[in-house]
């Protein structure tokens, strides 16, 4: 396993490499992309030190689906190949849970993500035909998504030990 040192704004891999490692975050914090760099560029989430990114493309080897690019200057991260997979979890155990609950995070911010945009296509099925109804649905969901973020930001504010990375992910997507 190897340490890489990443400049703010340097490219660490990028949607569509080969996958033959994965990354453990050692410090500073990168953001994920999809058509980065492109005007359809969306970051994903913002991934902080404690943990993982590319072990999707790793264990299934594909291609990656996203490109990571370091956040800011002195982003470290431990480069762990295929060959050393085995390995670095067997010396780290905790890491491996920490790997496990991260990908079981990101399963559910999909399916929560799928639930919302199957709740709006059939919002707007209902209201085929119907643009004044239409209208007012995407209206009442946009003040519930409103009312979220400021929820959020309260909870926040009132609890500073809070972790808001999880609200921080879907507040940035909105």
């Amino acid at each position: 396993m190897k340490m890489l040192t990443f400049k703010k704004g340097e490219v660490i891999f990028k949607q569509g490499d080969y996958a033959d490692c994965m990354y453990d975050i050692v410090s500073g914090s990168v953001g994920v992309y999809v058509a980065y760099g492109t005007e359809a560029e969306n970051r994903l989430t913002v991934l902080k030190a404690g943990e993982f990114l590319g072990e999707m493309g790793m264990i299934e080897a594909y291609p990656r689906s996203a490109t990571a690019v370091a956040l800011e200057d002195g982003t470290e991260l431990r480069e762990i190949g295929e060959v050393e997979f085995g390995d670095y979890f067997k010396t780290q155990p905790e890491r491996l849970l920490a790997i496990m609950r991260q990908i079981s995070g990101r399963l559910r911010d999909r399916t929560a993500d799928y639930e919302g945009a199957c709740a709006v296509l059939n919002g707007l099925k209902e209201t085929q035909g119907e643009p004044e109804k239409r209208s007012q649905s995407l209206l009442e969901r946009a003040k519930a998504l409103i009312k979220f973020y400021n929820d959020v930001m309260a909870m926040a504010a009132a609890t500073p030990q809070m972790n808001t990375g999880y609200y921080d992910y879907y507040i940035n997507r909105f």
